[in-house]
């Protein structure tokens, strides 16, 4: 029996590339929006807690990468639907980290120092997740290699590396821009 395909894989190429431009139309204009309205009321509101502000800038990309650890860890383990439901969790999140990533529109907006920290090492951090995820299975590669019991698990390990990265990006957070 072949598995149904999803919805975009049905639709023609015009309507495909529909969907995609308007995915990037979308995209584009919440970054806007986020950059214009939200983002500055959140910074306002948590500025005066420099802790506060750091986790709060943190989230947008951090988030993103700790949802993700998260399914990872609960993929194997987790009933159908809290497994789709941390799925979807980790897909709505990262169009958000995508958007909030900082641009020339968004270094005029004024933010307490400690969320801008937050808010560059988390855009950093998403921006180098490539280049983790390599540095993460080549470890991966090397612990099952040291610890063959290692290659048994159900993989919930490598979700943790990703949310140790997570708290790593919010480590430099807390010291970024500080000097």
């Amino acid at each position: 029996m072949r598995a149904q395909r999803n919805w975009f894989n049905r639709q023609g190429g015009g309507t495909q590339t529909l969907v995609v431009l308007g995915g990037i139309g979308l995209a584009v204009g919440l970054h806007f929006l986020l950059w214009g309205e939200v983002i500055p009321a959140v910074g306002a509101l948590v500025g005066r807690v420099p802790v506060l502000s750091t986790v709060v800038g943190w989230l947008y990309g951090g988030g993103a990468v700790m949802a993700w650890g998260v399914y990872a860890v609960n993929r194997a383990t987790a009933n159908p639907a809290v497994r789709k439901r941390l799925l979807t969790t980790a897909w709505a999140w990262t169009p958000i980290a995508l958007a909030c990533f900082p641009s020339d529109y968004a270094d005029s907006t004024a933010l307490p120092t400690d969320y801008w920290a937050g808010v560059y090492a988390s855009a950093y951090g998403v921006i180098i997740v490539p280049l983790a995820g390599i540095v993460i299975s080549l470890l991966s590669a090397l612990l099952v290699k040291l610890f063959p019991r290692l290659g048994d698990v159900d993989g919930g390990w490598l979700g943790w590396a990703w949310i140790g990265y997570s708290v790593l990006l919010l480590v430099w957070a807390s010291t970024l821009l500080r000097t």
